[in-house]
């Protein structure tokens, strides 16, 4: 008897393989009467999947998804990515693994497209904040490899999972302002870097637009920039600290990791957090419910999952089309409060 496999699931379902991987994961964003649907499906055609199957040795029909992305060890979010994609992949398709591309700049990112593309060494491809050009694209199609990127590019007319970083900063200003927040700092990436990632230029530009049309634009003295990191962090803190009189009631910071690190220096300096400051991060990470960080999610989980989803819908379906994510949201926690609620 053939193997059941979750596109069997997801044709007598009559869903795609993404809505049965997000019923096998408990996601969300499924109605109840389709995850009834998919549920009399896995049960009428005794479909379980193999948690296990990861553990087991390579098989002669083992098929590779790539994942191209920067040096991670400091990008706490890609790890958080990297667990939507295994999770996903665990639960629908056994007989894939993943393979990583780590690039340092972005000649190697242009090299590794190339060579992914002549070697054939995957059978899907997914890019994680990198934004492929016209050329790098047309390799990848003209092989006949599918591709997803997880990025920022909200125009993209190819195959993007972005995020809204302009929304995400004009979200936390919203957030802080109505908190009655009027001295508000950022903490944030240095503009340029060797990747040309924009995220933090595009987040300081969403909140110091916001705040200025809220009437309270931020000053000079209040924006610290430098590099990724939690200890990073902790130094821009400690110059901000130094640098300004009246020290602000709030710091907006580009990350949930590099949040942490300002609340470190904070109570090293005898600052309460949120009496004396409230800490605003952005990334959600699974770290930021267990310190109870007030945060803004940007689903960093789901787009890993979404993006394995897309490339392994569009195998059998080549009109395939990923599916969007959920709009930013503040988390409020215990890292921030009103000015009223503040000594």
């Amino acid at each position: 008897m053939p193997k059941i496999t979750i596109y069997d699931v997801a044709k007598r379902a009559g869903v795609g393989i993404g809505t049965v991987s997000r019923v096998l994961n408990n996601s969300g964003n499924v109605s109840e009467s389709t995850r009834q649907k998919v549920q009399e499906a896995i049960k009428a055609l005794q479909f379980k999947p193999n948690y296990a199957a990861r553990k087991l040795p390579r098989k002669s029909d083992q098929r590779n998804i790539g994942v191209v992305t920067q040096p991670f060890q400091s990008y706490h979010s890609f790890v958080e990515r990297l667990r939507g994609v295994q999770s996903t992949l665990n639960n629908a398709a056994d007989n894939f693994e993943i393979i990583l591309f780590s690039v340092n700049t972005l000649d190697q990112f242009d090299h590794q497209i190339k060579s992914i593309a002549q070697n054939g060494m995957v059978e899907a491809l997914l890019v994680i904040d990198f934004a492929t050009d016209k050329s790098q694209r047309n390799h990848l199609n003209t092989v006949g490899i599918p591709y997803i990127e997880i990025n920022h590019n909200m125009h993209a007319d190819w195959p993007c999972i972005a995020t809204d970083n302009y929304r995400g900063g004009a979200l936390a200003a919203d957030y802080l302002y109505e908190l009655g927040h009027q001295r508000i700092a950022y903490i944030g990436d240095v503009f340029e870097n060797p990747y040309n990632f924009t995220t933090s230029e595009e987040r300081f530009s969403g909140f110091s637009e916001r705040l200025a049309e809220l009437g309270v634009p931020i000053a000079d003295a209040y924006v610290h920039l430098g590099p990724h990191g939690f200890e990073a962090a902790r130094l821009l803190t400690r110059e901000l600290l130094d640098q300004v009189n009246d020290k602000p009631t709030a710091i907006f910071v580009m990350s949930d990791m590099q949040a942490l690190g300002c609340i470190r220096e904070l109570q090293a300096s005898g600052y309460r957090v949120p009496e004396d400051v409230s800490v605003l991060g952005y990334d959600n990470l699974e770290i930021s419910d267990v310190v109870q960080l007030s945060t803004i999610d940007q689903y960093v989980q789901l787009s890993g999952q979404r993006a394995i989803e897309y490339l392994l819908e569009v195998q059998i379906d080549k009109d395939a089309q990923p599916d969007v994510l959920s709009e930013q949201v503040i988390i409020p926690r215990q890292t921030t409060c009103s000015v009223d609620q503040g000594a």
